[in-house]
């Protein structure tokens, strides 16, 4: 099911809608400031699982998550002051930084090491859903598992992963570019993916 939303402006009952989906253990294919993601909520034991078999994930593999704010990010992880004050010069933007998760998120979220990604993306939808849900979501970029090919348009997603997805959200055209990765759990920040944005002051 594709749903058409305004990117810049979401209504408050399309949000509401999603949010039900999403409450009901189910999984949404979302835009975002960099790639299309499949998302869901972390403490949906189900959705996580069905999003995890959906992309053919490792469930070992730590994932991203989307909060919509550093306050927020902050009742999760562990943030030292220069993981705050990097996070407050790069966020919101085109970035997935490593961080330490406390004990606030599920167990099953980290990998061993307790890892996982933090995004705060420039774009109004998943800035709504966290928002409304008041809880982070996680998030997966929409790589189909056969081809390792990113599906950048709704219709595609809808024929890759609709039958496993409460709703497709068609908010016009995505860059299609996928985010730059940092780890800040290192003594030094590490460049794990380079993509979108600058990392000028973390090399």
């Amino acid at each position: 099911m594709i749903i058409q939303i305004n990117p810049d402006h979401p209504s408050p009952y399309q949000i509401e809608r999603l949010v039900t989906y999403l409450e009901d253990d189910g999984v949404l294919a979302i835009p975002t400031d960099t790639t299309y993601a499949l998302a869901c909520l972390p403490h949906k034991k189900n959705a996580v699982q069905k999003l995890v078999q959906l992309r053919r994930l490792n469930p070992k593999k730590a994932l991203a998550l989307v909060f919509s704010s550093i306050k927020q990010v902050s009742r999760y992880t562990l943030m030292d002051d220069f993981a705050f004050r990097t996070l407050k010069r790069f966020f919101p933007g085109p970035y997935c930084f490593i961080l330490e998760a406390n004990r606030e998120l599920p167990k099953t979220i980290g990998d061993k090491r307790k890892r996982v990604g933090v995004r705060i993306p420039n774009h109004a939808i998943p800035m709504a859903l966290v928002e409304a849900t008041s809880s982070p979501l996680i998030v997966t970029s929409t790589v189909d598992p056969e081809t390792g090919i990113m599906a950048h348009d709704p219709w595609t997603i809808e024929d890759l992963f609709g039958h496993g997805l409460s709703a497709v959200i068609d908010a016009d055209t995505v860059l299609g570019e996928e985010s730059t990765v940092i780890d800040l759990t290192t003594d030094e920040p590490e460049i794990i993916r380079r993509g979108l944005g600058p990392v000028t002051g973390l090399e």
